[in-house]
């Protein structure tokens, strides 16, 4: 990796950070689908001894997909903000103490906007 992170890498960082985002999130949509709640509500195979039914873990792993693409959804929008201060001067600055975040950084977590010590600040909160 290079030494110093232009701005037309990090943008490209980003931008493929949104399309690897966007194609997960398409994925997780697809599967979503494809279990479907009507089949799960139909099954009368399991009993509660056997430790639930079927239909349950359908419902629980739809629940789970939902939470995931609602999680993507909401790491797009933290992309798109890492795009907007992008656009600026203060693109390689913490948005909590104004130090510089360091490439090395920034190229492995392109949308973060926090140095590492206030994300370690921050963790402890």
């Amino acid at each position: 990796m290079s030494s110093s992170l232009t701005v037309a890498q990090h943008r490209a960082h980003l931008d493929q950070l949104r399309t690897e985002t966007e194609a997960a999130i398409a994925i997780l949509e697809a599967t979503y689908e494809e279990l479907d709640p009507a089949e799960a509500a139909s099954d009368v195979g399991a009993g509660e001894d056997e430790g639930g039914s079927e239909g349950d873990l359908t419902r629980f792993e739809r629940d789970r997909i939902r939470a995931r693409i609602a999680e993507d959804n909401l790491f797009l929008e933290v992309i798109d903000a890492a795009k907007k201060r992008a656009e600026t001067k203060d693109w390689k600055t913490c948005s909590r103490c104004g130090n510089p975040i360091g490439d090395a950084r920034l190229e492995a977590l392109p949308a973060t906007d926090l140095c590492v010590v206030c994300k370690a600040d921050r963790a402890s909160w």
